[in-house]
């Protein structure tokens, strides 16, 4: 067992408050972005649209176990790669989407289904594979968290915002088209607030062992673009497709993630490291990817 398996990360009620919130502002400016013409997608690009969806929820959590067997990390981080590949698409997913000249209505599409099946994907994902890799089950074992907890839980975390978000896009659109922006700015600081925040309270256990996490969450990560783009691949989907289910399969809800560590897993201090340090690297990934796209002629 390793150190970081016993070590938690510190978190007061009043700051967890604070985190859900945050979280709950993301989904919202998420949410208000979700019209019901973005779904012609389903109907244009029904293949698309399903490629994405399986390369999102079901492929990248299967290849993520494939490499906790090969690496056979801790516990702790065991669990936390498997937890973030379990979270649905990130908030930045379709600005980088965007910058990397894929095909948004896909790209928001994809990022729409992620979210609002993740309050059964997420918790289904991560039992699953934690359950068939030893050192985790046991850990998971001690922390005492149900399926259908963490299940309820994320059910509760995810869906309010969302509804109210949809709802609103759907009654006030002019309303809704005037804060977008601001809304979208302020999501993003509210994203890098809760990463920064969490890192300067427990700075001394990040500088201790983020080499130990930092080459898995590197290799997690860059693995997790790759398998977007070459499955996509595989369907003979149009280029622009293919660049924006990459982006869906490599940029994840890792503040989700970060809450559900601190809730209901006593702030594992391996869960919470990788939560945290794939929130910021996936953005470094994911700004690579889409610049070398920018620049790369569409064939």
């Amino acid at each position: 067992m390793s150190s970081l398996d016993q070590v938690q990360i510190n978190a007061s009620g009043d700051g967890l408050i604070v985190l859900k919130i945050c979280l709950a502002f993301i989904l919202f400016s998420l949410a208000i972005d979700i019209k019901k013409e973005d779904f012609i997608t389903l109907y244009s690009n029904p293949k698309s649209v399903i490629v994405g969806c399986i390369s999102q929820i079901i492929i990248l959590p299967l290849f993520t176990f494939i490499l906790v067997l090969l690496l056979k990390p801790s516990a702790s981080i065991a669990l936390g790669m498997l937890l973030v590949a379990a979270c649905p698409c990130g908030n930045m997913s379709t600005y980088m989407s965007y910058l990397a000249k894929g095909f948004i209505p896909l790209s928001i599409t994809i990022t729409a289904i992620s979210t609002l099946s993740a309050s059964f994907t997420t918790p289904f994902n991560f039992y699953f594979y934690a359950s068939h890799y030893e050192p985790a089950k046991v850990l998971l074992q001690e922390i005492h968290i149900s399926f259908f907890y963490l299940l309820s839980s994320i059910f509760l975390l995810l869906v309010l915002p969302l509804i109210t978000g949809i709802a609103l896009k759907a009654y006030f659109p002019r309303f809704i088209d005037k804060i977008n922006k601001p809304v979208k700015i302020s999501a993003l600081l509210f994203f890098i607030a809760l990463l920064m925040g969490a890192f300067i309270t427990n700075r001394n256990v990040f500088y201790e062992h983020l080499p130990e996490i930092f080459g898995i969450i590197c290799l997690q990560n860059f693995l997790a673009f790759i398998i977007g783009y070459f499955f996509s691949k595989l369907f003979k989907l149009p280029e622009t497709h293919c660049r924006s289910i990459s982006i869906e399969t490599g940029i994840h809800n890792s503040g989700l993630g970060l809450i559900l560590v601190m809730t209901f897993f006593n702030g594992n201090g391996g869960m919470a490291l990788i939560a945290a340090w794939w929130g910021i690297w996936h953005i470094v990934t994911g700004g690579l990817f889409s610049l070398y796209w920018n620049k790369k002629a569409i064939e």
